[in-house]
């Protein structure tokens, strides 16, 4: 989120940038909705990295080429599923977790979260300002793939997001593969 309005601001006036966001935020209810009525399914962890999967492709997907058409897609996607995220992740706390300790789970989950956000925001910013931006605009990175990629700042934070995202990607696709993940997956079964 720390490069999302540089990004998009690259591509649109800072009114249209507003409309859409503001527009697009009814994608929480959308996706809160649709849990209300479906629920999150038999197997929630499973909807959580289906769920982190289909954002991290959406990621990749929607700063692929320099359009806020694509940007919007990836973000309608990104906050319809950012329910089906924080659904799960409480619903199996509060399956998992015995009752006694489930303060204590979510207040250090919270604090983590909470901890992760400027910190992250703190380092992409000068990272993405001194190597990406450079890189894109009269770095190697015009020559290596600036014809089809694109050249300039907007280029540089995209590039930054798709190597967060396909990070994103193969750390989900090797969790799921973790005895960490079958073992919380009985647990869940079991209650």
């Amino acid at each position: 989120m720390a490069l999302m309005d540089a990004y998009g601001l690259s591509l649109v006036p800072v009114q249209v940038w507003g409309t859409l966001w503001g527009v697009l935020s009814l994608g929480f209810i959308v996706g809160g909705l649709f849990i209300a009525k479906r629920g999150l399914g038999k197997k929630p962890l499973r909807t959580l990295f289906v769920a982190n999967i289909v954002m991290w492709s959406f990621t990749i997907f929607s700063v692929m080429q320099p359009s806020i058409w694509l940007l919007a897609i990836g973000m309608g996607v990104y906050v319809c599923l950012i329910p089906f995220i924080e659904a799960t992740e409480q619903t199996i706390i509060q399956k998992v977790v015995p009752h006694e300790r489930q303060g204590r789970v979510f207040g250090f989950a919270q604090s983590i979260e909470q901890a992760a956000s400027p910190l992250t925001a703190f380092l992409i910013g000068p990272i993405t300002q001194i190597i990406f931006i450079p890189f894109m605009t009269t770095g190697a990175g015009v020559q290596l793939i600036g014809d089809w990629f694109g050249v300039g700042p907007g280029r540089g934070i995209a590039l930054v997001f798709i190597i967060c995202s396909l990070i994103g990607l193969a750390v989900t696709l090797f969790a799921m593969k973790t005895n960490s993940y079958k073992i919380l997956s009985e647990r869940y079964q079991k209650h």
